[in-house]
C-alpha cells in the first residue's frame, strides 16, 4: 500500500504555529522550517504511535545541525481535532539540534486546527538513546567519520528494522540492517531491494 513521502502544508504550518509559540531559545527550529530544511515525510514507520519523520535538504541540514547537542523531544503540547473535538498530544523530536519529526496521537481519522494549539505547559525531555548509538558498535571508525549521525533514523518494514544512512537523489535511500547488509530502500517503503557492497563504499559514493 501507498504511503504519502510528501508534507503537507497542514503538518508544516502547524509546526511552524507551535514553534513560534514556544520561547524564544526555541527560535532556531523556526528558521530551520523557513529555510525548507524539512523534505518530505516518511510514515508509519516506527513504534512510536502516530509517529512522522521528516527527510531533509542535505545542503540546508549541513547549516543547521550541531552534533554536540542531546536529542529531546518537545511534550505536554495539545493540538485540536475538529472531528471529536477534543485536544490530542503532540510532540516534536530534535536530534543533534534539528527538527526530526513529529507525532500527533489520537486515530489516523483526524483533523487538526493549526491555529488551535496550547503550548503553555510544554516540556523539555532528553531523549536518552539516539538511533546514531543503536548501530555505532557496527561501524568501523572510518564508516563513522563519513556518516552523519543526524541523518541515521529507523524505519520498520514488515516487522523488520532497518537504519537510514544516505539519501538517494530520487527520493530513494540506503539502508543497513543489524547484520551490516545494504539495501536501496523505495521513498514509500513499498520495495527493498539488497545491494551486494560495503556501508564504506555506499558512504564514498
Amino acid at each position: 500500500m501507498f504511503k504519502r513521502t510528501k508534507k503537507e502544508n497542514w503538518e508544516i504550518q502547524l509546526l511552524r504555529n507551535v514553534v513560534i509559540n514556544l520561547p524564544d531559545e526555541y527560535s532556531y527550529l523556526l528558521s530551520q522550517i523557513n529555510d525548507n530544511l524539512l523534505k518530505g515525510v516518511i510514515v508509519e514507520a516506527s513504534d512510536i504511535p502516530g509517529y512522522v519523520a521528516f527527510t531533509f535538504c542535505a545542503s540546508v541540514l549541513k547549516k543547521h545541525e550541531k552534533a554536540s547537542v542531546k536529542d529531546f523531544k518537545l511534550t505536554n503540547i495539545k493540538v485540536f481535532d475538529t472531528k471529536t473535538l477534543t485536544f490530542l498530544p503532540y510532540e516534536i523530536y530534535i536530534s543533534h539540534g534539528t527538527i526530526s519529526g513529529y507525532s500527533i496521537g489520537g486515530n489516523k481519522k483526524k483533523k487538526i486546527d493549526v491555529n488551535k494549539i496550547d503550548t503553555y505547559a510544554f516540556k523539555r525531555e532528553l531523549i536518552s538513546e539516539s538511533v546514531y548509538d543503536l548501530i555505532a558498535n557496527l561501524l568501523t571508525p572510518q564508516e563513522k567519520e563519513l556518516l552523519n549521525p543526524s541523518q541515521i533514523y529507523s524505519v520498520f518494514i514488515d516487522d523488520k528494522e532497518y537504519f537510514h544512512i544516505k539519501d538517494l537523489e530520487d527520493g530513494d535511500f540506503i539502508g543497513i540492517d543489524e547484520r551490516r547488509n545494504v539495501y536501496k530502500i523505495t521513498h514509500n517503503l513499498t520495495k527493498i531491494l539488497a545491494l551486494n557492497k560495503e556501508i564504506i563504499d555506499i558512504l564514498k559514493s
